[in-house]
This record gives C-alpha cells, structure tokens and sequence, in this order.
C-alpha cells in the first residue's frame, strides 16, 4: 500500500507541472497570437493529462471517469476561447457557392430533371454495363467498381496534400466551422492520419468508420478491412453546403525515409476516393513543395482525371509578393510532370482562414484567387449529372476493354490447345507469358484499344489464379438471335446513350428554367 501512496504521489506532481506548463503555453499563444490553434494545444496537453491522471487511479484501484472529465473540461474550455474580432466577411462564399434562398428555389425545380436523368442512367448501366461486368468478373479484376452509391451520391469533393498544407483550415473556413467545438484539428504539427468524411445532418454527431461504413454511400469501403475502418472520422452538420455535397479530406502525406506498415491499403483507398470525386484539390504550403516517393504515387493515381484536378497554393498571404509567381512556377514544375499532363494544372493561391491578411500581401491577387476557386467549386457542384454520366461512361470503357481482353487471351488458349493436350497446361503457359503470344498487340491492333488503358500482365496473371481461364465463354457465344450482343450493346451505349443523355438533361434543364422564368 505505501509503494502504491508513493507512486500516485509521484503521479500527481507530474499532473501538477503538466498543469503549470499548460498554462505557460497558453499565455504565449494567447501573447505571440500564433497560427496554431488554441484548441489543439488545450487538446494534446490535455490528453497527456488524462493518461497520467488514468495511471493515478489505477494505482490507487479506483475507478476515474475520464470520459466524464474530458467532456467537461472540453466544454468549459470552448466557452474560454475568444473568437477574434477582425475577422474577414464571408458573404462572398454564401453568394459565390449559391447557398442563397434563390438557388434552393432552382435545385427544387430541377429536382424532378435530376431523379429521371439519374434513374435513366441506372437503366442504362443495368443493361449495357452490368452483363459484361458481371460475366467477365471485372469486380475480382479492379477496386474501381459502379454501382447505386456511385449514381445517387451527392457530389464529392476530395482534398489531398502534405501534412500541414492547410486542408483542415480550408474545410473549416468553407463551412464556417473555424471556432467551434466540431472544427477540424488545424495546426503546424502532422495531424493524426484519419480520412476525415462531412456529411449534412439535422444536428452535430460523430461517426465512427463502422458507423460511415453503414451509410449506402461509403459502404464500398468495407472492402478495405478494419484497419481503414479504424482511421475514418464521420462528422454531420447542418450546414448549407453539405446539404449539396460531401467533402473528405485524405491523411496529409508525410515523407518519410523508412516505408512505414500501413493496416491497409492506403494507395487503394485513396483511389476509391479519387474515383468518386467530382473534383479534386492538392492543397500545397508554400514551405512545403518537395515531392517525394508517397505524392508520387498519389499523382499518379490521378493520371485521366487532371481536368478535374486544381492545385491550391494555401497561406500565400505569407510569401512575398515579388517571390509568390516563383513559388508558383516551382509547385507547378514540381507537379506537372508527374501528373503525365501537357497543359499545366489550374493552380489557386489564396489564404484560406478567417484571419486577416498578412501585412503587404496582394489584396486584390490572393480576394481574386478565392473568388475563382469557390466559382470553381460551384461549378463541379452544379455538373454533378453530367459527371455521374463521365463516370459511367469510363466505367464502362473499362469493362469493355477487360471483356476484350479475356476474350482474346480465350481466342489464343483455343488457338493452341489440342484435342489430346493439357488444357491447364496450355492455360498456364499463355497466362504466365502473354508477350510470346503477342496478345497485347494484337489486341491493340484489332480492336483499336491503346495499350495503355489495359492493365498489365500481372494484373491479369492474379485474376486468372481466381478465375479458371477456360471457364469463361467466348465473346461470340454469349449472342444470341434475340436478345442480341452484349458487346454490341456495351459498344453502343458508350458511343450514343451516355453522350445522348447529357443532351437530354441539358435540354430538359433549360426547357424547366425558361418556363420558371416570369414572363415579361
């Protein structure tokens, strides 16, 4: 019993100066008015705090509620946090992104337009895309799959980028949610590395990744494991934009030396984001522009979608206005290449937070910038049929090219197997070196498919070590008299229904608009 006095008594002094140094911190915060929030200072030291106070009472075998006191102290702690006076108006953003009463009237009117384009979108795929998908087994071939969630979803805005690059603040700067209890974590140390998912809900809540797993939307992302379940982080709030969106923000990538073990799948995961995204942000510190071995694998998970990437230069109020275009040219340098584009990437440099502006910036530049990247915003927004239709469509190209393929390595295996021959045997040799049999290129040839929108050899060599090759049937076989080609029908809907579609929901659109408008 005295070991365990003398231990709690050791414990609590540490308490006692963890306190003391607690405050000493805050006052040269709250002095020096640094960047890094308040909020995650109190959090960290405080989560020291009940760790140290845990150890206590278990030491002294008594049951502490630290739940209870972290609620508590959290609370009393918001209460204490000043919002500062000199904060920049906002309105803009509410004008900018449509939030106003007037834009609700339309999207009510438009509503009905959506619902049938959406539902005609679902028929297509139904009949077009899905046989070939699900007779070729294109599901045990790829992660990008298509389905509902993908054509009912609200729209979804990605933001990427290094640690530290300002993805939290521009979240929280957007929903006005920079003081506030629900805030995402901003500051200069690497944040905790969660995918942090906003939805729209009637009130504040927090969602665990089984909880976000549950939602038909993000349902796909159970096919990752617990580990990726384990580091989603769900908020809903009643907020106007998210009444129109959903917005993730990706861990911030952090270079390091040494490859660390992740629990899953973090190139695959963020694909399946990136996938779904109707547009994409790389939000970039301008102290903060190397790239290394983890972004370069990233931007490469963006190759076909650079028309919906936008880089953000964050915090550009902090560079000099004589350096900012050489910042910019760097980034960009930087950047291009790996992103295999000829044109270079819209790129925005603003500062994106509610504090003023850093004494000598380019008021008009960085006011100008944001205005842009929230029209951008809106504008991704607002396609939101036209890019479920895109989606569709590559979906649909890529199934299309995996039947091809399948077919053709059927074509060969029938080619070279004998009556008396092995055909696992036969199978095998042409699964393990497809390059003696010059598949690829006569694919390319014969069907005028690139190279490049097929998957490598091994891709295909793993899914025939699922799938038996001789157990799928010829594209021919699968015609009949009556019910036609299915490759037929895929071919057609990718060069005539889906483009159709999009003229037929632009058309409906303006007919609904001109008959709302009054009659002068």
């Amino acid at each position: 019993m005295k070991r365990l006095l003398k231990k709690a008594q050791i414990l609590q002094k540490k308490v006692q100066r963890l306190t003391v140094k607690a405050l000493r911190l805050m006052q040269q915060v709250q002095k020096k008015q640094k960047k890094e929030s308040v909020q995650n200072l109190w959090r960290i030291l405080f989560l020291k705090q009940m760790r140290l106070l845990n150890k206590l009472a278990q030491g002294l075998k008594v049951k502490l509620p630290v739940k209870t006191l972290m609620i508590n102290l959290l609370k009393h702690h918001h209460k204490e946090v000043e919002i500062p006076e000199n904060l920049r108006p906002r309105e803009h953003i509410s004008q900018l992104l449509h939030l106003d009463t007037e834009s609700a009237e339309k999207e009510l009117l438009l509503a009905k337009t959506v619902e049938t384009t959406l539902k005609e979108l679902k028929r297509l795929y139904d009949i077009a895309i899905k046989p070939l998908e699900t007779l070729y087994k294109y599901r045990d071939l790829s992660n990008r799959h298509f389905g509902d969630a993908e054509i009912f979803s609200k729209p979804l805005v990605l933001f990427m980028g290094p640690w530290s690059g300002g993805k939290s603040s521009i979240i929280n700067y957007l929903l006005d949610n920079e003081y506030k209890q629900t805030a995402l974590r901003t500051g200069a140390e690497p944040s905790p590395a969660y995918f942090n998912i906003l939805m729209w809900g009637d009130r504040e809540e927090a969602l665990d990744g089984t909880q976000l797993a549950a939602d038909w939307t993000f349902s796909g992302l159970q096919k990752f494991g617990q580990g990726l379940l384990d580091r989603l982080h769900g908020l809903r709030l009643p907020n106007k934009l998210l009444e129109k969106v959903n917005i993730v923000e990706i861990p911030g990538i952090l270079e390091i030396r040494k490859q660390v073990e992740r629990l899953f799948p973090f190139n695959d995961a963020c694909q399946w984001f990136i996938d779904r995204a109707d547009i994409i942000f790389l939000v970039y510190d301008p102290a903060k522009l190397d790239v290394g071995p983890e972004t370069e694998a990233i931007l490469d998970q963006l190759k076909g979608r650079e028309y919906q990437t936008r880089i953000i230069l964050n915090k550009a109020d902090q560079v000099r206005p004589e350096e900012l275009m050489r910042v910019q040219g760097t980034l960009v340098w930087n950047i291009s290449p790996l992103m295999s584009s000829t044109e270079p990437p819209i790129m925005y440099s603003v500062s994106m937070w509610s504090l003023p502006y850093e004494q000598g910036a380019p008021l008009r530049l960085l006011q100008a910038q944001e205005r842009a990247f929230l029209r951008d915003l809106r504008e991704a927004v607002e396609k939101r049929v036209e890019n479920k239709i895109a989606s569709a469509r590559r979906f649909a190209v890529r199934v299309r090219n995996h039947a091809k393929m399948v077919d053709c390595y059927l074509t060969t295996y029938y080619n070279h197997k004998s009556f008396f021959g092995n055909k696992k045997k036969v199978s095998e040799d042409i699964i393990e070196s497809p390059q003696n049999y010059h598949i690829y290129e006569g694919l390319s040839t014969l069907t005028n498919i690139s190279r490049y929108d097929l998957p490598d050899p091994d891709v295909y060599r793993d899914f025939f070590r699922l799938n038996k090759l001789y157990d799928f049937p010829l594209l021919a076989s699968t015609c009949t008299y009556f019910r036609g080609c299915p490759i037929n029908r895929l071919d057609v809907a990718i060069a005539y229904d889906l483009p159709e579609l999009v003229g037929k929901y632009k058309k409906s659109v303006s007919e609904v608009l001109n008959k709302a408008q009054p009659k002068s």
